[in-house]
C-alpha cells in the first residue's frame, strides 16, 4: 500500500515538474508606422519600415496589393522603394491617378502582422522654377491671388511671376472684365505677349450662359499662348449671417451640403466639364478656396482655434471683415495654402512657410486638397 501511494506521488511531482517547464509561447512582431505616404516624383525612397517583436526574432519584410508589382521593400531592412522612379505625367497605379496602394507585412516566421498604406506622388515643377500667371478676378479672388505670391516664393519659386487684374463685384468677374472695354484691352495686352502659363480666373454662375465669360477669355489665351493652363477659384457663399436660411431656401440642411453643390453641380458639371469638352486640349481644373472659409468657421464654433480669433472684425484677427463675409488674414492664409498646393503641387506637409497662426493652418489646407475630387485637380 506504502509503494503504491509512493508511485502516485512520483507520478504528481512528474506532472508538476512538465507544467513548470512547457515552452514560452511565441507573440506577434508589432508594426506601426504612418498609411499615409507622398514623395516627389523622380525620387524612389518612400520609407523605412520598422516592425518591433519582444521574443528578438528576425523580422522579414513584404508587400503585397494592387500596386505592390512597381515597388521593392527590402526583407530585412525594410525600406520601401519605387522600383522606376514614379512620374507625376505618366502614373503607373491601378488606378491612374498618382496614389499607389499596397499592403506592408512583417513575419517572426510564425506570425505576421500587416498594414495598408498609401504612396501620394506629388507634381514637381521641373526646370522652370516657377510659372507666368494671370490672375483675374474680384475680392473674393483678389486677397488669395496676393497672399499666393508671398507663399510661391517662401517655397522657393524664385522664377514665380504673376500680373493681376482686379475689379470689384460683378465687374471682376470673367463676362465682367470682357465686357468692360478697358479691362478687355488690359488683359488683352498681357495675354498678346505669349508667355502667359495659367490664367486664373474667379467663379461665378450664369443660370443662362454657365460658360460666359469663360469661354471669351480661353478663345483669345489660346491664340497666343497654346500651352496655357485654366483654374478656377471657387469662392464662399456670402453674407455669413444668411447662411442657413440660403442653405435653407435651396432645399439643404446647412451651407456646407450648399457649398457642395455649387463645386460639384453649379461648377465642375455645370462649368468646367463643359469647358473641357470643348477645349480638350486644354488643362481645365478648379481650386476649391471656399472650404478655408466654412472649416475654419466650424473650427471656430468648436473652440477648436488656438487663437484669439473673432468671427466678424480686423483683418488681422477676424474671420469676416464685414458683413459681406470677405475674408479676414486666417482664412486669406489658408486659401493661399489651398492654391500652393493645387498649383505648385507643394506638399503642405513639409512646408514651413510661417503663417503667424498657432492654428495648424497647413492641416486644415491640406485636408481639402486630399478631399477635392481628383478629376478636378490639376
Amino acid at each position: 500500500m506504502i509503494s503504491k501511494i509512493k508511485n502516485l506521488l512520483f507520478l504528481v511531482l512528474l506532472a508538476s515538474c512538465g507544467s513548470d517547464s512547457s515552452p514560452v509561447k511565441n507573440t506577434a512582431p508589432e508594426l506601426i508606422a504612418l498609411l499615409d505616404y507622398a514623395i516627389d516624383e523622380n525620387t524612389t525612397e518612400v520609407t523605412t519600415f520598422q516592425a518591433y517583436d519582444a521574443d528578438g526574432d528576425i523580422i522579414t519584410y513584404s508587400i503585397s496589393g494592387t500596386d505592390a508589382d512597381l515597388l521593392s521593400i527590402g526583407s530585412s531592412s525594410g525600406i520601401l522603394s519605387f522600383i522606376d522612379p514614379p512620374d507625376y505625367e505618366n502614373p503607373q497605379d491601378n488606378d491612374l491617378d498618382n496614389i499607389y496602394v499596397l499592403t506592408v507585412t512583417a513575419s517572426d516566421g510564425e506570425f505576421a502582422v500587416s498594414l495598408g498604406i498609401i504612396v501620394t506622388i506629388n507634381d514637381v515643377v521641373e526646370g522652370s522654377g516657377g510659372l507666368n500667371m494671370l490672375l483675374m478676378g474680384n475680392s473674393f479672388f483678389k486677397p488669395y491671388a496676393e497672399r499666393f505670391r508671398e507663399l510661391a516664393l517662401d517655397a522657393e519659386f524664385l522664377e514665380h511671376k504673376d500680373t493681376t487684374v482686379f475689379r470689384g463685384g460683378d465687374n471682376g468677374t470673367p463676362i465682367g472684365l470682357w465686357n468692360n472695354a478697358d479691362t478687355q484691352t488690359e488683359i488683352k495686352q498681357i495675354l498678346d505677349s505669349g508667355d502667359i502659363q495659367m490664367l486664373g480666373m474667379t467663379w461665378y454662375y450664369n443660370e443662362n450662359n454657365p460658360l460666359s465669360g469663360f469661354t471669351e477669355w480661353i478663345d483669345y489665351a489660346l491664340q497666343n499662348n497654346p500651352n496655357i493652363k485654366i483654374f478656377v477659384s471657387i469662392p464662399p457663399i456670402d453674407f455669413p449671417v444668411d447662411w442657413q436660411q440660403r442653405a435653407e431656401s435651396f432645399g439643404y440642411n446647412n451651407v456646407r451640403e450648399l457649398y457642395e453643390f455649387v463645386v460639384s453641380d453649379l461648377t465642375h458639371k455645370a462649368v468646367i466639364d463643359q469647358l473641357r469638352e470643348r477645349y480638350p486640349s486644354t488643362e481645365i481644373f478648379t481650386l476649391p478656396t471656399g472650404w478655408a472659409t466654412f472649416d475654419l468657421v466650424n473650427q471656430y464654433e468648436n473652440d477648436l482655434l488656438l487663437d484669439e480669433v473673432s468671427l466678424f472684425g480686423s483683418y488681422d484677427d477676424s474671420i469676416f471683415t464685414d458683413t459681406k463675409g470677405h475674408q479676414g488674414k486666417i482664412v486669406i492664409t489658408t486659401g493661399a495654402l489651398i492654391w500652393l498646393s493645387g498649383l505648385y503641387s507643394v506638399n503642405l506637409r513639409t512646408n514651413e512657410f510661417d503663417t503667424g497662426f498657432n492654428t495648424d493652418l497647413h492641416s486644415i489646407a491640406e485636408e481639402i486638397m486630399d478631399l477635392q475630387d481628383p478629376n478636378y485637380k490639376q
